[in-house]
């Protein structure tokens, strides 16, 4: 373990900042989507202001607690967690509490509820960081098959809930660590092809709301009647008119006619960015992406310079697992997406997703913090990594 002067001093304190940057610009904004409007033109702010800020606290510290341990012990447990959390997945299909037709929360008493998908990306991560540490393995047909089944199974778990957003989400993930991991580029095609042909089997698994959202998104920009506006169309044009309402400034905080009007559902979690959009705009919105972009180089650059092949993985997974998250929900708020249900990463509201997502951030600066050193032996492989302790 790592005494906490070590931790200060070799931390890599670009992440932390980033991470903090986008907390703190966007946190008005959340505050601002949690404003319903009563009937009589007045309104209420509701508590989930409050509460993100104990949830980020809350991630914090489980965080900084994930620093003490080396990455490897936590590989090394993985298959416990992962076991763990498919056995949370498997509860909250059989006593989760059911929200907005959904059944991804388990209540723990006293008004607090989180989402065991969150922790079974986590897990995954993992995972899948320790059975693709062996090269050897890696480049192995049936391994990268093992490897997807392993991701496929909380992914199946979580689908069913439904929630495909958060599904889909551990494919990006698998197939980044995958690649770090230096697979056949034949495998890696032929898995892809084999992803292609699936897609028919994936749209009869659909449920019927689902199928909607996809339609939907092919149907942009034709011709819709009156009930599909206020149906099923609703959202898509909502966020529509928010986004491009916004211009170049934004109308200000709190000023967004389709945030304060109560036009845009979900607007503190699924649809936060559109808010962001609407009220800050087009420079608001860059400023997000840019801390985004700058949040991948950092990580990824982490990773680039662990030469061990465990730590390497950890932290382009987790770094994945963030941005590919952070791009699906942005892109199905401006449309370029079909709407699949996803939170943005330390900016939606939610506490099951901001303290995983500080988890992951912990799991990358972890790696940060031990670069291993690298010692050249008489060897078969002619190389033996030793990692810092």
């Amino acid at each position: 373990m790592m005494n906490p002067i070590r931790i200060v001093r070799h931390l890599d304190w670009r992440v932390v900042f980033i991470v903090l940057a986008l907390v703190l610009f966007t946190w008005p904004y959340m505050r601002s989507a949690s404003y319903r409007s009563d009937r009589g033109g007045q309104g209420h702010y509701t508590s989930s202001p409050q509460k993100q800020l104990v949830w980020a606290a809350a991630g914090v510290a489980a965080a900084l607690l994930l620093l003490v341990p080396s990455y490897r012990v936590l590989t090394q447990i993985s298959i416990f967690l992962y076991t763990g959390s498919l056995v949370l997945l498997v509860a909250v299909r059989l006593y989760g509490r059911v929200i907005n037709r959904a059944t991804r929360w388990i209540e723990l008493g006293g008004g607090i509820r989180f989402q065991p998908s969150e922790l079974a990306k986590i897990a995954t991560l993992l995972l899948l960081a320790h059975v693709l540490s062996d090269r050897h393995k890696a480049r192995r047909f049936g391994h990268i098959v093992g490897v997807f089944a392993l991701a496929a199974v909380p992914a199946g778990l979580i689908a069913i809930q439904p929630d495909l957003g958060t599904a889909l989400i551990f494919i990006p993930m698998a197939a980044a660590m995958v690649y770090v991991a230096e697979a056949r580029p034949r495998h890696l095609v032929t898995l892809a092809l084999a992803a292609v042909l699936a897609m028919p089997l994936l749209w009869m698994g659909m449920k019927p709301g689902q199928r909607d959202r996809v339609t939907v998104w092919l149907r942009q920009g034709q011709e819709v009647t009156q009930a599909e506006r206020v149906g099923r169309f609703h959202d898509r044009l909502q966020t529509t008119i928010a986004i491009g309402s916004g211009g170049w400034t934004g109308r200000g905080l709190g000023r967004g006619r389709q945030n304060r009007l109560n036009y845009i559902g979900f607007r503190n979690t699924d649809f936060i960015f559109a808010v962001i959009s609407e009220e800050a705009g087009f420079l608001g919105a860059s400023i997000v992406i840019l801390g985004y972009l700058l949040f991948a180089a950092a990580g990824l650059d982490i990773a680039a310079r662990c030469r061990e092949r465990t730590g390497r993985l950890l932290a382009a997974g987790a770094v994945t697992l963030l941005v590919a998250q952070g791009m699906v929900n942005m892109g199905m708020a401006t449309g370029i997406l079909p709407i699949v249900g996803i939170t943005l990463p330390f900016i939606s509201y939610g506490g099951s997703s901001l303290v995983a997502s500080f988890l992951a951030v912990s799991l990358i600066l972890n790696v940060g913090l031990r670069r291993p050193r690298i010692t050249f032996a008489r060897e078969e492989l002619g190389v033996k990594e030793v990692p810092v302790q």
